[in-house]
């Protein structure tokens, strides 16, 4: 599985992107549970942030596929 980190979570990962090992079906839930244990940092952008898988939003409790590309996308401010 491939994670898309934007804005805030790419500062915390430092990293635009990662490959994570995903044998199955995986929940978001789960997800966001094996992503703050990589980087602890990303705990402060689960209850805020959105996921996108594929270039699409899902639910927070959308189960994912092990050949996804996930987006963390945090709250975003303008002006």
């Amino acid at each position: 599985m491939t994670i898309l980190y934007f804005a805030q979570a790419r500062r915390i990962t430092g990293l635009p992107q990662e490959t994570i090992a995903v044998t199955g079906p995986l929940s978001t839930y789960d997800l966001w549970d094996m992503l703050i244990n990589r980087h602890p940092e990303l705990a402060t952008l689960r209850g805020s942030s959105r996921l996108a898988r594929n270039d699409e939003f899902i639910p927070s409790d959308a189960t994912l596929s092990p050949d996804d590309e996930i987006a963390i996308i945090p709250p975003v401010s303008g002006g």
